[in-house]
């Protein structure tokens, strides 16, 4: 089964702030490791991964979590993102596809982000490189750690939807569906390669940048500069931009108010490694051990990973949902109005086998 061009309904669906009110409440935990060695052979010690759940756990008679869904989240974000009311919380209120009423979500910060180690914990450019196969093993292990050894489902959005084609590959059995949200299964490559490289050669080339040891009461600051606008062209659309910025007089409050918000939320240091982080990403030649129904939704207007370029798996248990509709299009960040796609989720979810159809 394929599932090609959906076109949603929006007129009937309740706003997403307000589906999350439905929401249980959210928690928080971490699990701490000694150590952890990673693909290259470097070893990282200690190492704190922090993650949110919502909803409640059903336990077999093992005590092993049997309705876990893994949310990923993307670059930059943290696993605040999924479960905030403009990230996917409505996909988990009452009556949505991923209802947590009926399964547990939880949310992992990556390695390198959110209260998860990272390189802002002090170590800056000296913290290790580490690739999207060390971010899948510790989230692998994290779950294990709380009695997670198999999943419902695993989602995850751009950097996260990118992590779940490799989950595919590395751990085909542990779960029984994945949904990869505007994301490729190919090789960072082109315009996507490009504007990272330019970010990374912005904050490397920030004159507080430091050889990568910057003054903490100095933090660098002229990247975002370059950063900022570079989201806006690359994660939006044309007509939303247009929209935005009618005219000159709008172009520098945009650009202020952009900055801003990043120069509060993002810290060079982590940025430079999660950016770093995609160079062991290259699922294509794995996609055959790709064996649980998998979901590739995207968007026509996304120009990280355009249409042309997508590089889907022919292969039977590999759908497609691609969303055209220009009213409907925010770009990559489409990916956060789930009004748009969640009944071309929920349609594929009915086709996974033994999936709760309650």
């Amino acid at each position: 089964m394929r599932l090609r061009h959906l076109a949603v309904l929006a007129g009937c669906i309740l706003s997403i702030p307000a589906l999350a009110r439905g929401m249980p409440p959210t928690h928080d935990g971490t699990v701490a490791l000694d150590h952890y060695q990673l693909e290259d052979g470097e070893t990282l010690a200690p190492v704190r991964l922090h993650y949110l759940t919502t909803g409640t756990p059903i336990r077999d008679r093992d005590g092993h979590i049997t309705n876990a869904v893994l949310i990923l989240h993307g670059t930059v974000g943290t696993a605040h993102e999924p479960l905030s009311p403009s990230g996917l919380a409505g996909l988990f209120a009452p009556g949505k596809p991923l209802d947590a009423r009926h399964f547990y979500i939880v949310a992992p910060d990556g390695l390198g982000a959110g209260d998860s180690t990272k390189p802002s914990d002090g170590l800056c450019d000296a913290f290790p490189h580490y690739g999207y196969l060390d971010q899948l093993a510790l989230d692998r292990e994290m779950l294990a750690r709380i009695g997670i050894v198999h999943e419902k489902l695993v989602l995850g959005t751009s950097m996260g939807g990118m992590q779940v084609w490799q989950w595919a590959e590395r751990y085909p059995a542990d779960s029984d569906a994945l949904v990869a949200v505007s994301s490729s299964p190919a090789a960072v490559s082109g315009r996507n390669m490009l504007w990272r490289q330019m970010i990374m050669e912005a904050i490397t080339h920030d004159p507080d940048w430091n050889k990568g040891h910057p003054d903490p009461a100095r933090p660098p600051h002229l990247w975002l500069y370059t950063a900022s606008p570079l989201f806006a062209l690359m994660t939006s659309n044309a007509q939303r931009l247009q929209a935005a910025i009618p005219d000159r007089k709008d172009a520098a409050p945009f650009e202020r108010a952009a900055i801003d918000r990043q120069a509060h939320a993002l810290n060079a240091c982590d940025i430079l490694r999660q950016f770093q982080s995609s160079d062991d990403y290259d699922p294509r030649p794995g996609s055959d051990r790709i064996t649980a129904p998998v979901l590739a939704v995207n968007f026509a207007d996304d120009m990280l990973n355009p249409p042309e370029l997508l590089h889907l798996p022919s292969r039977a248990n590999v759908h497609e949902l691609m969303i055209r509709d220009p009213s409907q299009l925010y770009g990559h960040m489409t990916m956060m109005h789930t009004d748009v796609w969640e009944a071309g989720l929920k349609a594929f979810l009915l086709t996974v086998p033994g999936w709760p159809t309650d």
